[in-house]
């Protein structure tokens, strides 16, 4: 991977979300309660990794484009990114983001919940102001709004399975089918992780349909990669790696390892998971039983391989394109599924 490429790149997006959030900042300077909010979101969008923003010149790159044109409309993902990550906290009750306290557990019982929504949605609409008010064409705009008014879609309807799929019985678990899981996979990560940015990033460069058609089912591959990678890191990492709080267990989180494992399990086992998974008493104990026993039952394994699959056939299909910068795509593609936080 480029590094050098990246961290300037990272820079670059880093300043300008700071600029739209000061200028909103000094806005409400006379309104405490819009100044706070709107500090609150510029504390929580710091620390970001901005792979997506990244995505966007990258995608840009494929089509031998390679300007700061893409700078706004990265600013504008990242800042949906933190957003979306607030209201994420709510749902899972989490403590920290990015290392930092989340907005829900900062301010105590009902307001922490109140401000995070507010605060979340207000991330939404300045995100689509700014690609709005982009300096480009109209038809450009157009496609672009399109795409990601389809990413914001796809990634609350992989969230809705996400969120009310655990509360389903263990029972209920082992005969559905894995389709359900690749669903939110695709849904909720493909889309919101790997396949908005870079088709925003395509089609600021004058992409054909055709190419972006193959580059979204590349960018479902190496979604589902990086979400079974996501999964492992849950399980298999901590918190202050990940600078998050990890609950996969605590939640009951349907994954493909949870899945695989339960198919594999004998009875005394699928009583161990019964009894653990999803249980929001679990004591360290008991996460620490799960979290063996999922690598007995080789499911930590499958995973594993999984990930290479998924990767390989991302990598096959972006090598098989006639784009330009093609290495540096598929280096920093590695580079995301090789991460460790």
């Amino acid at each position: 991977m480029n590094k050098n490429l990246f961290l300037e790149s990272k820079e670059k997006i880093e300043q300008k979300v700071n600029e739209i959030l000061d200028k909103e900042i000094e806005k409400y300077e006379e309104n405490e309660f819009l100044k706070e909010s709107l500090e609150e979101l510029k504390r929580l969008s710091a620390g970001g990794k901005r792979v997506r923003g990244y995505l966007i010149k990258l995608g840009q790159m494929l089509f031998g484009k390679d300007d700061d044109s893409y700078v706004d409309l990265a600013a504008a993902v990242e800042i949906f990114q933190t957003a979306i990550l607030i209201h994420d906290d709510i749902i899972d009750e989490a403590t920290k983001r990015r290392g930092m306290d989340t907005i829900n557990s900062k301010y105590p019982g009902h307001i922490g919940t109140a401000k995070a929504i507010c605060i979340g949605d207000l991330g939404f609409f300045i995100s689509y102001r700014i690609i709005n008010n982009a300096n480009i064409s109209k038809e450009l705009k157009d496609e672009i709004v399109k795409v990601y008014s389809k990413t914001l879609h796809n990634t609350v309807n992989g969230e809705i399975i996400d969120v009310e799929l655990p509360l389903k019985p263990l029972e209920y678990h082992k005969k559905m089918d894995e389709k359900i899981i690749y669903d939110i996979y695709v849904n909720k990560t493909a889309w919101y992780t790997i396949i908005g940015p870079v088709l925003i990033g395509a089609a600021s460069a004058n992409a054909s349909e055709k190419d972006k058609e193959k580059l979204a089912e590349m960018g479902i591959n190496l979604g589902i990669a990086f979400q079974i990678k996501d999964d492992l890191l849950g399980l298999y990492s901590n918190t202050k790696k990940m600078g998050k709080t990890l609950n996969d267990i605590k939640e009951g989180k349907q994954t493909i390892i949870y899945k695989y494992a339960i198919d594999h399990a004998n009875q005394k086992e699928l009583e161990i998971i019964k009894e653990n998974y999803g249980n929001s008493n679990v004591s360290e104990e008991g996460n620490k039983l799960i979290i063996n026993l999922f690598e007995r039952l080789g499911a930590r394994k499958e995973a594993e391989e999984l990930i290479k699959a998924y990767t390989n056939k991302g990598i096959e299909i972006i090598n098989n394109m006639d784009v330009s910068n093609k290495d540096e795509f598929i280096a920093f593609a590695n580079y995301l599924l090789n991460r460790e936080n």
